[in-house]
């Protein structure tokens, strides 16, 4: 008996551990999204009438976990895991969308302000007439969307958190290209950047689309680091296109031309790609100058020195202070840093590895953000996802990456950590990146990394 039990378990063990086949993992995948489906089907969702609501949002709501699953079967694939390893990677797909469901009938204040009511404009006329309305303070791009969300037979706040949570798909995915060796993403770096704590409530929670344009900006890095410069130059226009907070990554594209990873030709593929996403609303009856205005009339939103970031006005009392003074030197102080920073990678240029250009992705929007005044704790979401890659890359950067997962994460919610300490936390995260910049350890990695495959 014993002998027939220890050949069943080898042969078990052969049959799980052993690299699955595509149609294995597929089959994996496809029973995973049919398992939620079926599972949203039965949970009550109070904002759906009906049967056919509660249809078209449990299918709405399956597309993030599919998309999810695609990039887990791709880099369970490349690093040749067995059926068991599918499992575990399916598993932590629907766990991560689960996390995010928990928050599903939650609106937050900003929602309930101000996305309620651009929805409910845009719902109102047809798009030419959405398009003449000058609608919130997002760029066109998601404005295409919200509008397309109007005309889904789906309650509109499943809507929303569904399309952040497709970016958050994205921005995983992004992530593990980013720490890609030897032509293989990183499966841990994919699954961490999931399971992030920000990420999550940032669209599980508070319904906001900042992983769109965080996952364009690092697939526009990924593509430049792979030798697409054209794509990576596309998808650092529709960053900026999504958000005026990608700005806070794109002077690496600095360095990358230095290195000769983006040409002169890829800023007209920039341009093009800016036109073409503003072609639409133009051509719906939105001015160019309305479009160009978009970006310009945010920087005077806020007149405060901080707005709960960790940064540096999150060190000191801000009540009192001279907020254009202040506010003047630190932007100056802020964009010293930008060029100090560019002017060490493009110093380096010819000699900067693939951890060297994460951990200066990391650097740039960490101590731009922790500079600049009038941020709230959202803008720390690129340094968020980026330390979590660097970590992936680096592991002695694990403690920097813990360090702004928590100072970030107390800004969101009202954890036992009063501001200050979270900003001499983000404070001691970018020092130890800094640190780790300069020291220049990873010369056993090589500069040009193996062509992954597309996803």
């Amino acid at each position: 008996m014993k002998d027939r039990l220890d050949a069943l378990d080898g042969r078990l063990r052969a049959a799980l551990l052993r690299p699955a086949s595509p149609r294995t993992l597929h089959a994996c995948a496809g029973l995973t999204c049919a398992a939620f489906f079926l599972l949203l089907m039965t949970r009550t969702l109070t904002q759906a009438a009906g049967r056919g609501q509660q249809f078209g949002a449990a299918l709405l709501l399956t597309l993030p976990l599919a998309l999810m699953l695609f990039f887990a079967v791709r880099l369970t694939k490349e690093s040749e895991g067995g059926v068991l390893g599918a499992l575990c990677a399916c598993a932590l797909c629907a766990c991560a969308l689960l996390a995010r469901l928990s928050f599903l009938e939650r609106s937050s204040g900003d929602y309930d302000l101000y996305l309620a009511d651009w929805l409910s404009k845009l719902a109102a006329g047809s798009f030419s007439d959405g398009m003449r309305q000058d609608i919130g303070e997002y760029n066109v791009l998601y404005q295409y969307i919200l509008f397309g969300i109007t005309r889904l037979p789906v309650p509109a706040l499943y809507a929303v958190k569904a399309v952040s949570f497709m970016g958050d798909a994205l921005l995983a995915g992004a992530a593990a290209r980013l720490c890609s060796r030897n032509g293989r993403g990183s499966l841990p770096v994919f699954g961490a950047v999931l399971l992030l704590p920000t990420v999550v409530l940032n669209g599980g929670m508070f319904a906001q689309c900042d992983s769109l344009y965080a996952a364009c900006a690092l697939w526009g890095l990924a593509c430049c680091l792979q030798d697409r410069p054209a794509r990576g130059a596309a998808c650092f226009a529709l960053a900026l296109a999504f958000k005026l907070q990608a700005v806070f990554l794109l002077p690496i594209a600095a360095v990358l031309w230095a290195d000769r990873r983006l040409r002169v030709l890829d800023a007209g593929v920039f341009l093009l790609t800016l036109a073409a996403v503003a072609l639409p609303a133009v051509l719906g009856g939105k001015s160019p100058a309305a479009l160009v205005s978009i970006y310009a009339s945010q920087t005077g939103l806020y007149t405060g020195l901080n707005y709960n970031a960790p940064g540096f006005f999150g060190l000191m009392e801000t009540a009192g202070l001279d907020v254009y003074a202040y506010g003047n030197f630190a932007m100056a102080i802020a964009f010293g840093v930008c060029a100090l920073l560019v002017a060490f990678g493009i110093r380096r240029a010819g000699n900067l590895s693939r951890t060297d250009y994460v951990r200066l992705a990391l650097l740039l929007p960490l101590w731009i953000v922790f500079c600049l005044p009038r941020m709230h704790e959202r803008y720390f979401y690129l340094a968020d996802v980026l330390s979590v890659a660097l970590a992936g890359c680096d592991r002695r950067m694990i403690p920097a990456a813990a360090l702004i997962a928590l100072a970030s994460l107390s800004s969101y919610w009202a954890l036992a950590i009063p501001l200050p300490l979270a900003s001499g936390m983000m404070l001691a995260a970018a020092v130890i990146a800094l640190a780790g910049a300069m020291r220049g350890e990873d010369a056993h990695e090589p500069r040009r990394d193996a062509q992954f495959p597309e996803a």
